[in-house]
């Protein structure tokens, strides 16, 4: 999930971490922004694979808590319409075939709790019924399911262009603003209004 006024930055240069050469320094971020800023002293606890702050994080599926929080403009989050928010979708199979590094968890990555990973037979380890529901309060039939619900694919560094599958939007008039950059940049990227809500609130 990106502000939309990051994309076009984004569909030249890539996606990458805090501190990078290739990093836009005028991003615009949207989460909330005491999680943002120490998550370079949050180490992961895989011998050599560094901290949070030294990868690109994708959640797995739509209706995040943290979307909740954007749109809503809760817990010291400011508040954004849905429609500044773009998804952009990376397919596993050509992280895999670029090679890249990447780890992934199975809950919140900033949970004492959390389990990394780095291989993909450990995709099964992941709780996919919390993190692909809407409904992702936690209750007495699941006490962490709101945590479950935001597990994290983390590629290390930077997320070439190359690697961007589609884009996913609010509105109409997002889709065509984008198509038109794409087309210029002449990328193979496709562009979807989320129309049934399957991402967005």
């Amino acid at each position: 999930m990106v502000h939309w006024q990051n994309v076009e930055y984004i569909l030249s240069h890539g996606m990458c971490c805090r501190g990078h050469e290739k990093e836009d320094q005028n991003y615009i971020n949207i989460g909330m922004r005491s999680l943002i800023a120490d998550r370079h002293e949050h180490p992961i606890p895989i011998e050599g694979k560094g901290n949070l702050g030294e990868y690109v994080p994708f959640y797995f599926a739509g209706h995040s808590p943290m979307l909740y929080l954007i749109r809503d403009g809760k817990s010291g989050v400011e508040r954004r319409p849905q429609e500044d928010i773009v998804f952009i979708l990376c397919k596993y199979e050509t992280i895999k075939e670029e090679g890249m590094s990447f780890l992934f968890t199975d809950r919140n990555a900033k949970i004492a709790v959390a389990n990394f990973y780095e291989d993909e037979t450990d995709f099964d380890k992941l709780d996919w019924e919390s993190i692909k529901t809407r409904n992702w309060a936690s209750d007495n039939s699941n006490l962490s399911r709101r945590d479950l619900k935001q597990a994290e694919f983390l590629i290390h560094h930077h997320v070439p262009v190359n690697c961007i599958h589609a884009l996913i939007v609010k509105t109409s008039l997002r889709k065509s603003y984008f198509v038109e950059i794409i087309r210029k940049l002449e990328l193979p990227i496709a562009v979807h209004v989320d129309s049934d809500c399957k991402l967005y609130y």
